[in-house]
């Protein structure tokens, strides 16, 4: 749909994308909670990596594990409410929406160097978390300059602040 002035407005051209996004996120988030952070929080796993005469322990385990409870719960509580932000297109959701790559990007920046800093036997190869970190860094490079400069965002993302 176009504005008055005959400039794009509404969630189509490029700004699906995002959408599709924030709508795919919580999924992807729920999914690496239950089956990567989760499983460390039973007892016997936990106590294998926290307990200092356990063969796999490392003082970061429980920071990491730690970390990666809140931050993600955090983020998924912030992506649902820039999602229904966003489909009522918020005067909010520009900044917002660069706040949330920003966030994405330090959490995995951060996660990415913890288990850097655990030995090489309790992590041997992270390429799960390079992938992450680079997918983070790569969308707030392309969508943050998008947000800025964008007329379709300046013309969608126009209702009261709430």
């Amino acid at each position: 749909m176009d504005s008055p002035n005959n400039e794009p407005k509404g969630i189509g051209g490029w700004l699906v994308l995002p959408a599709l996004g924030l709508i795919i996120t919580p999924f992807r988030m729920g999914f690496q909670l239950f089956n990567d952070v989760l499983p460390a929080l039973t007892p016997e796993t936990w106590n294998g990596l926290t307990k200092p005469e356990s063969p796999t322990y490392h003082p970061l385990w429980g920071t990491l594990i730690g970390f990666e409870v809140i931050a993600n719960m955090a983020l998924f509580v912030f992506t649902l409410w820039l999602t229904w932000l966003f489909f009522t297109k918020s005067k909010r959701v520009p900044k917002l929406f660069i706040a949330w790559l920003l966030s994405l990007a330090a959490v995995q920046t951060i996660d990415y160097l913890l288990v850097a800093q655990i030995s090489a036997a309790a992590a041997p190869s992270d390429k799960e978390g390079i992938k992450e970190l680079a997918r983070a860094i790569i969308n707030a490079a392309i969508w943050i300059p998008y947000f800025i400069k964008s007329k379709r965002v300046k013309n969608t993302f126009t209702e009261p602040i709430s």
